[in-house]
């Protein structure tokens, strides 16, 4: 009789710890990141002498639905979008840096001046053609002038960017650590912290989309985290993340408590690092490159004429002002037009040669390297087109990603997410099994109370 009740009783609380379960999934099927939960159980009994006997039924634990494996993968598509994603970001501000609206680009100035020399060697006594020579490099320069100074503000822009991330990264780490110690604690009780796990996954994945990082679990529970190969996160703590930032040299360092420097490729602030250190500085190069060589070029043809009253050779363009932001004209020819040299000839007025020699630059391929160099449009161009070509391919390759983390995204919800319907079945079935649980122990009360009846 005494077996009857305790096949009941363990029934019983089989069932209601299963709808307790349930329930705790009904509850949390649409909070983020929340794990399906279930009761695994196994049958109860003993081996007697001839036979075996069924003594109910044991829980012997309460599992979290989740795919690891598919979390790591997961983080690692993450850490690759957010890099991504990032410089998309950082290429469509130096787009609009360097291409407006208004059809003023750089290209068009560049264009223009090797147009208004063209005038001149047509015109070379014209003054209001010289005067109009003067105005529109003024342009060209203020053009090449605002247009490295953006660049400059985008390089401070993503410098301030990674300052943000670093500390998002070392807040999380933080947070990371704190939940290792929840879940250490628990599993050493031997009650498992399926909340702080949930969380744990959840700041992982926030974590993934800054910086690129691996991670393994230990026998405690905790996990581990490395990024660039050192210890991020151990078994006991974090460990804070410093920035070393040289802006002349356009560096930016992480440095770990210990001194040692790490060098994060993925993620947010490995794209951050990337474009602070390289992709802006490559850019604003090519600016100064084609300042520096519109100067030499240009320069060394004027030096070589004459303008219209001396005979003294002078530069179109300041000659110490040879970056994009410093060049300049020639402050003696913006005060007086008429000593923009026109003519290779003292004394010959209409001579126009040196201004037809300079506007022939426009095609010269005088600018690139020694084993490819372009005409002046042409890099500049390339140049200002660079950020276009590099945000188009990164959209490209965004579109595949998030195909790729959608999908593991759809495959995890299939194993750690609840689906109301079927928890809702199981909900049935377990009150079932419960009524059946309490029927039975009903029945074994009926059965001693009419054994009782007997002997007495």
């Amino acid at each position: 009789m005494k077996t009857l009740f305790e096949i009941a009783k363990s029934g019983l609380h089989g069932a209601e710890r299963s709808m307790s379960v349930t329930s705790n999934n009904i509850i949390n099927a649409d909070t983020p990141g929340y794990s399906r939960q279930r009761v695994e159980k196994s049958p109860n009994g003993m081996q007697m002498d001839n036979y075996h006997v069924g003594l109910g039924v044991n829980i012997d634990d309460v599992s979290r639905l989740r795919d690891g494996m598919n979390d790591q993968l997961l983080n690692k598509k993450q850490q690759d979008m957010g890099y991504l994603q990032k410089k998309a970001d950082v290429y469509e501000k130096l787009e609009s840096s360097l291409v407006s609206d208004y059809g003023d680009n750089l290209d068009s100035q560049v264009g223009g001046l090797f147009d208004n020399f063209s005038d001149l060697a047509s015109n070379p006594q014209d003054v209001s053609v010289r005067n109009n020579l003067i105005s529109e490099t003024q342009q060209f320069t203020s053009k090449l002038r605002e247009t490295s100074r953006n660049v400059d503000q985008n390089s401070d822009l993503v410098k301030n960017f990674a300052g943000k991330t670093l500390d998002s990264i070392n807040s999380m780490l933080s947070d990371i650590n704190e939940l290792n110690s929840s879940i250490k604690q628990a599993q050493a009780k031997g009650n498992p912290d399926f909340a702080s796990l949930d969380k744990r996954v959840a700041k992982m994945s926030e974590l993934s989309e800054l910086v690129e990082f691996e991670s393994q679990e230990t026998s405690t529970g905790a996990v581990e985290i490395q990024i660039d190969g050192h210890s991020v996160v151990d078994e006991n703590r974090a460990y804070n993340i410093t920035s070393e930032v040289d802006d002349t040299n356009k560096k930016y360092r992480l440095r770990l408590e210990n001194g040692r420097v790490i060098a994060p490729e993925g993620g947010q602030i490995g794209a951050e690092i990337e474009m602070y250190e390289e992709g802006i500085p490559d850019i604003k190069e090519r600016l100064d490159k084609i300042a520096s060589t519109i100067v030499s070029e240009v320069n060394n043809i004027h030096s070589n004429g004459y303008g219209l009253e001396d005979s003294i050779q002078r530069n179109f363009f300041d000659p110490s002002g040879t970056t994009a932001e410093s060049i300049s004209i020639n402050k003696d020819l913006v005060e007086n037009s008429k000593f923009i040299a026109a003519s290779d000839t003292d004394g010959e007025a209409g001579n126009g040669e040196i201004a037809s020699q300079i506007a022939e630059l426009r095609s010269q391929k005088v600018i690139g390297n020694t084993t490819q160099n372009q005409s002046l449009t042409d890099f500049t161009i390339g140049t200002i087109s660079e950020p276009g070509i590099q945000l188009d391919a990164a959209n490209n390759r965004i579109d595949a990603r998030d195909s790729e983390i959608q999908m593991l995204k759809t495959q995890q919800e299939q194993e750690a997410g609840v689906n109301i319907d079927e928890e809702l079945s199981q909900m049935i079935k377990y009150q079932n099994a419960y009524q059946g649980a309490a029927k039975v122990m009903s029945s074994a009360q009926q059965m001693y109370d009419t054994l009782i009846s007997i002997v007495r």
